[in-house]
C-alpha cells in the first residue's frame, strides 16, 4: 500500500496541539520521534505490513501523531470501521477530547460532517466511524472487540492492558485482507506483560512490524554547550563512561544512530535530578528495546556481556531447522528439515562421532507456572568449555511426545548425559523414557536399543552429603536453582559456555534477582535458561574432570578435526595417543584409524 505521506503532512499542519514545551502550536513541524514513527509505518505499509507494535520512551509525541492519523484515516477512506482502545475510561475520554479539538480546528477541505459524536463513537457522513473502548482491561472480561469488525485500530497505553481474553477478541476482529487496513499498538514498557509478548511476536513476524522509538530520537532531549546542565554534566573535558560507550555502540549497531555529548549530558541530568532511579530511567527512557522491559529486580546476567554474545552470534553460520511429526508410537516419529517459522529444533552443529554432549531438558511448567514451553538444550563438551549445538522449544506438546523428542535427540547426539527437570510433568516424561528404554529390544529396527540407551542419566547428590544417596536427574528448589543458575552464569560470563541462540540470550536478559527471588519475573519465560543451566550443571559436575584428564580441550579437538579433514584419517585423542604409545613401546602394533 502506498501511504499518502504529503497529504497526511498537510492534514497535520492544520491541527492545533497544546504542547508541553511550546504551548499551543500547529502540528506543521513534526518532532524527530514523530517523523521516525511515520517513516517506519510508511515503510511497513510499502512492505505489505499493516500491523505495527511501537515501543517508545516517555513524552515523545508518538501518541499525538497516531491520534492525528486516526482522524486522517477516517477522512481519507470512506466506510472505515475504526477503534481507539486505551487502558482506562479516563484515558479513553482524554484521547477523545484531543480528537474533538483536532476536528473542530480542521478547515472545510479536511472536515467531514459528524453525524454522531459521543463517548461511544465519532461517526461521519462518509460512513466512517471511530469507536472508543477500553482495550485489554475491560471490566467485563473478554468483552473487548466483541461484535466489531475492525479495519483500523489504534491501541494505546498497551503496557497497562491486563485482560488477555479482550485482547484476543480484539485481534480476532481485525481485518486481514482489506488494502486500507491499519493496526497500530503503541506504548511505553512496564515489565514483562501482555505488551512484551506482543512486542516479541512482532519482532519475529512476517506480517507485523516492531518499531522502537528511543529517547535519542527526540531532538529536545539534548542541551546546548553554554547551558548549566551541559557544563555540569559534561564539562570541558567530558568523557563517556564505559557503560555509556557500550550503550552508544549498541544504538549505532542496532539503529544506525550516533548519540552526541549534548544528548549524553541531558540523559545524565534527567537521571540525576529528575528520575533518580536507574531502573525507572531504563524503563521510561530506554536506549534500546532490550533495556525497556525491566521490573523491580536487578538483572542477573551482565547486560554488556549478553550484548557481546548477541553480536558474536551474528557471525555464526546459519543453522538448520527441523520439525517433528508424531504418530501413535515412538518408532513412528518423523523429523524433517523445514524453514525457521515451522522449526521446533534448531541445529548449529551436527553430531560428531567422538563428540561428547550434555543435554538439559525442562518440560512445560517444570520450573515455574509461567514456563509453558518444553525446552531441550544440547551443548558439546570440552575440558575448558561447552558450546551450544542444538535447541528445541515449543509450548505445543504432550509429555509423552517430549519424552520421545528427548530420547531422539539424545540418541542422535550419541555419547551424552541427560539432565531432566523432574518437577511437575517431569516425572511423567521420565516414566515414558524409562518405559521406552526397557522395551527398546521389542521395537522394530536392530539398533533401536542402542539408540535409546546411548545417553546416561545425570545423577544428583547434595554437595554437603557425606555418603551416597544419588538420585536420577534434577528437581528444582530454591537452593538447587541458585546452584544451577550461578554455575551457568559464571561460565557464560567467563566465555566458557558459548551460546548460539538469540532466544536463549533474550531469556537470559529477563532473569532477575529480587528480594530472595531468582528467575524470570511476571510473564517472562525462562525455559531455555533452565534447560541450558541443567546441561551446564551436568558438564560441570560429572563430565569436565574426565575431559580434563583426557586432554580434550576445545583447541586440541579443533586442531584434530582440521587435521582429519586434511588427511582423511581419524587422529587419536591425547588419551588414545598415550595408550597407543604405550603399546608401541612394547612392540604391539596398532592400525591406522580410517574415517
Amino acid at each position: 500500500m502506498k501511504f499518502p505521506t504529503w497529504q497526511f503532512r498537510e492534514f497535520c499542519s492544520e491541527l492545533v496541539v497544546d504542547t508541553k514545551e511550546h504551548g499551543r502550536i500547529k502540528l506543521s513541524k513534526l518532532l524527530g520521534t514523530q517523523n521516525e514513527a511515520l517513516k517506519q509505518i510508511v515503510s511497513g505499509l510499502e512492505d505489505d505490513k499493516h500491523f505495527f507494535v511501537i515501543l517508545k520512551a516517555r513524552q515523545l509525541g508518538v501518541t499525538t501523531i497516531v491520534l492525528a492519523l486516526d482522524l486522517f484515516w477516517h477522512w481519507r477512506y470512506p466506510g472505515m470501521q475504526g477503534t481507539l482502545a486505551a487502558d482506562s475510561d479516563r484515558n479513553v475520554a482524554g484521547f477523545r477530547t484531543t480528537l474533538n479539538m483536532f476536528y473542530s480546528g480542521l478547515p472545510k477541505k479536511y472536515r467531514i460532517e459528524a453525524v454522531e459524536n459521543n463517548r461511544m463513537q465519532m461517526a461521519f457522513k462518509n460512513r466512517s466511524r471511530l469507536m472508543f473502548q477500553v482495550g485489554g482491561g475491560s471490566r467485563r472480561k473478554g468483552q473487548g472487540g466483541r461484535g466489531m469488525a475492525i479495519t483500523y485500530l489504534h491501541g494505546t497505553e498497551c503496557s497497562s492492558w491486563s485482560d488477555e481474553e479482550s485482547l484476543a477478541s480484539i485481534l480476532a476482529s481485525l481485518a486481514e485482507t482489506n488494502p486500507q487496513r491499519l493496526h497500530i499498538f503503541e506504548s511505553t514498557a512496564r515489565g514483562f506483560n501482555l505488551y512484551h509478548d506482543m512486542w516479541e511476536t512482532a519482532k519475529d513476524s512476517v506480517t507485523q512490524k516492531a518499531i522502537f522509538i528511543g529517547w535519542w530520537h527526540n531532538e529536545l532531549y539534548s542541551v546546548p554547550n553554554m547551558s548549566k546542565v551541559f557544563q555540569t554534566y559534561w564539562g570541558v573535558n567530558g568523557k563517556m563512561t564505559a557503560e555509556e560507550r557500550e550503550l552508544c555502540r549498541t544504538v549505532q549497531l542496532k539503529y544506525g544512530k550516533t548519540i552526541d555529548m549534548h544528548q549524553i549530558a541531558w540523559h545524565r541530568w534527567k537521571l540525576e535530578e529528575v528520575i533518580k532511579d536507574e531502573r525507572l530511567m531504563a524503563q521510561e527512557y530506554p536506549w534500546h528495546d532490550d533495556m525497556a522491559f525491566v521490573t523491580s529486580g536487578s538483572q542477573f546476567f551482565s547486560a554488556s556481556r549478553l550484548q557481546e554474545i548477541d553480536q558474536a552470534i551474528r557471525l555464526i553460520d546459519v543453522p538448520k531447522y527441523y520439525r517433528f511429526g508424531f504418530g501413535t508410537a515412538f518408532e513412528h516419529t518423523q523429523v524433517e528439515e523445514c524453514n525457521v517459522k515451522q522449526a521446533l529444533l534448531t541445529v548449529w552443529e551436527q553430531p560428531e562421532k567422538r563428540g561428547i554432549y550434555a543435554i538439559g531438558a525442562d518440560p512445560a511448567y517444570g520450573s515455574s507456572d509461567w514456563a509453558d514451553r518444553f525446552a531441550i538444550e544440547v551443548f558439546r563438551c570440552y575440558a575448558d568449555r561447552v558450546v551450544q549445538v542444538a535447541e528445541f522449544a515449543t509450548p505445543n506438546l504432550n509429555t509423552y511426545q517430549f519424552a520421545w523428542v528427548l530420547c531422539y535427540i539424545a540418541g542422535f547426539y550419541g555419547n551424552s548425559m541427560v539432565n531432566l527437570e523432574v518437577n511437575g510433568p517431569g516425572m511423567a516424561v521420565l516414566a515414558e523414557m524409562d518405559h521406552l528404554k526397557r522395551h527398546a529390544s521389542t521395537l522394530p529396527g536392530g539398533q533401536m536399543s542402542h539408540f535409546l540407551n546411548s545417553a546416561r542419566a545425570y545423577l544428583y547428590k547434595r554437595l554437603d552429603a557425606m555418603g551416597g544417596g544419588f538420585v536420577k536427574h534434577w528437581k528444582t528448589t530454591r537452593d538447587t536453582k541458585e546452584r544451577m543458575l550461578n554455575i551457568f552464569k559464571d561460565h557464560v560470563e567467563r566465555g566458557e559456555a558459548v551460546l548460539a541462540s538469540h532466544d536463549l540470550v533474550d531469556e537470559c536478559r529477563g532473569i532477575e534477582r529480587d528480594d530472595g527471588f531468582l528467575g524470570a519475573p511476571d510473564r517472562k519465560k525462562d525455559d531455555r535458561v533452565i534447560a541450558s543451566g541443567l546441561a551446564v550443571e551436568a558438564w560441570f559436575t560429572h563430565m569436565r574432570l574426565n575431559l580434563l584428564i583426557s586432554g580434550e580441550t576445545y583447541e586440541a579437538a579443533t586442531k584434530r578435526h582440521v587435521q582429519e579433514e586434511e588427511t582423511g584419517e581419524l587422529i587419536a585423542s591425547p588419551l588414545q595417543g598415550t595408550v597407543q604409545n604405550f603399546l608401541k613401546e612394547r612392540g604391539i602394533k596398532t592400525g591406522s584409524m580410517k574415517r
